[in-house]
């Protein structure tokens, strides 16, 4: 096995204390002089591996006020786990997001397979109608592995307050820190097409996506299906 250099190993105790607890989503890291005298290493070394977890999404910088552990917020979900846009627009607007649906079911092969459970376990199967400008143009088909998510309710989840995810992270301790994507066409079917107002079989941008904690095990599997007649996905790559 390949042994970590010391930055690696700096990022790794930073993100175990994260899992367990010692510093809360919103919290400020300790002053840099602080943590690499108690890592025992350089401010060099700890502030490259800062950069790798800011770069992650998992800690942020704000100038003049040090390194925070993220939060869901609204920006977060915007700019980093929202991808639709009105075609050729500039900016992004924030989606209005209406509960279709939220069943006790079991989980299928594939919901077993990206969810990392056994076929036949426990899930909770949730359907999303997100609008924007008042008009629907995303269907979200949501599955959540039930020992995560024990209490889950349809009342918890009208009533939350801002994002799923920062409903997953406040209520449940489940932070998603990243996502995978694979984006594919598809047709619409006689029920996605009667939300998304389109006639059956008219073509839809499909996409699939597992979103993961700060350890990459899998916390949600969404399939998600996007009218594209004026809108599309969107994304933008920092480098």
């Amino acid at each position: 096995m390949r042994s970590l250099t010391a930055y690696q190993e700096v990022k790794q105790k930073i993100t175990e204390d994260l899992v367990r607890g010692r510093f809360p989503m919103g919290q400020a890291l300790p002053a840099e002089k602080d943590l690499s005298k108690e890592l025992d290493v350089s401010i060099g070394t700890l502030r490259k591996a800062v950069d790798e977890l800011v770069a992650e999404g998992i800690v942020v910088r704000k100038q003049g006020k040090g390194t925070f552990v993220a939060e869901h917020d609204v920006k977060r979900l915007l700019y980093y786990f929202f991808h639709v846009v009105k075609h050729d627009a500039e900016k992004k607007v924030y989606p209005k997001v209406e509960l279709a649906s939220l069943n006790s079911a079991v989980a299928n092969k594939e919901e077993a397979s990206k969810l990392k459970i056994k076929e036949g376990s426990p899930v909770w199967r949730i359907t999303n109608r997100l609008s924007l400008e008042g008009r629907c143009v995303m269907i979200d088909q949501i599955t959540l592995d039930k020992k995560r998510f024990k209490n889950l309710t349809r009342a918890e989840f009208d009533k939350r307050e801002g994002s799923i995810y920062q409903l997953y992270q406040m209520h449940y301790g489940q932070s998603v820190v990243k996502t995978n994507e694979r984006l594919r066409a598809g047709l619409a079917g006689k029920q996605m097409a009667a939300w998304l107002s389109l006639k059956p079989d008219s073509p839809v941008l499909i996409i699939r996506r597992v979103a993961l904690d700060i350890q990459d095990e899998p916390i949600e599997w969404r399939i998600s299906t996007l009218n594209t007649s004026c809108h599309e996905y969107f994304n933008e790559l920092v480098t």
